[in-house]
């Protein structure tokens, strides 16, 4: 895989140098620049205009791309052993994928399944990419169909959550599941003043495995897979403006979901 562009290049060079097979330099760098590229100890080759932009697919590479060593997961059943999974279903934007890879990271949730889609041949050096680097530290697994899974995460004890307009609030859903009786007396109410204020404090809940499904940018869930899920949630709208970036909508979700980790 070719990695470019200043955050995710800085973020392999950081804390990923082990995965790094070359270094392709395609322009003049500051001499503390170049100093730390030698430092890693990997082969730098000189390149052209033409060829570094090749390898970028035309993008703006900023001088430097690095080819490192990186295969998603196809094999689900690791994913079953982690607490906490964002499926997502029919999501072809590479920009949209890896702002969820990166949020999921940064939030804590345990892993990312993509499903339902046909990568293109470049795909995950959009969402590495995008997602800062993030990709390459989150659990990241791809397999042909969500309806394949559906029934292992059910033996897995996962709950399992949807995103849709005509859900549940995630509103009512969070005032269902964070109770006072839920938590010791002491807790209770420094947690829901906190949630009030906007504060995440973990709280007790029933769910101890889970996962979020999101469903394709212009389609959703599919009625086949909504059917098979617990809970479908939704966002209230303060006007009739109804949509939310896929990305966005997840994020939103996720930070609530995972509020009540405990």
């Amino acid at each position: 895989m070719i990695v470019f562009g200043k955050q995710p290049v800085s973020y392999v060079l950081a804390h990923h140098k082990e995965k790094i097979q070359e270094i392709y330099v395609a322009k003049d760098l500051p001499k503390d620049q170049f100093a730390r590229l030698k430092q890693t100890h990997k082969p730098i080759k000189i390149l052209d205009f033409k060829k570094a932009q090749a390898l970028a697919h035309g993008r703006n590479h900023q001088g430097v791309l690095l080819q490192i060593m990186y295969e998603p997961s196809k094999d689900i059943r690791p994913m079953l052993e982690l607490d906490t999974l964002v499926i997502l279903c029919g999501l072809s934007d590479v920009g949209n994928i890896g702002a969820i890879v990166r949020s999921a990271y940064a939030l804590g949730a345990a892993g990312v399944v993509l499903c339902d889609v046909n990568l293109q041949k470049n795909a995950l050096e959009g969402i590495m990419r995008s997602s800062a680097g993030a990709l390459l530290d989150m659990p990241f697994c791809v397999i042909p169909r969500a309806l394949d899974c559906i029934n292992e995460l059910k033996m897995a004890d996962f709950r399992l959550f949807g995103a849709d307009m005509a859900g549940e609030s995630i509103h009512s859903f969070m005032q269902a599941n964070i109770s006072p009786s839920s938590v010791p007396q002491s807790l209770s109410q420094t947690s829901l003043n906190s949630q009030k204020q906007g504060i995440i404090t973990p709280l007790k809940s029933p769910y101890k495995k889970w996962t979020l499904f999101m469903g394709s940018e212009g389609e959703g869930l599919s009625a086949k897979v909504s059917k098979k899920l617990d809970t479908i949630l939704s966002i209230p709208m303060a006007h009739t403006f109804d949509s939310l970036n896929v990305a966005h909508a997840c994020v939103i979700l996720l930070h609530r979901l995972l509020s009540l980790k405990g």
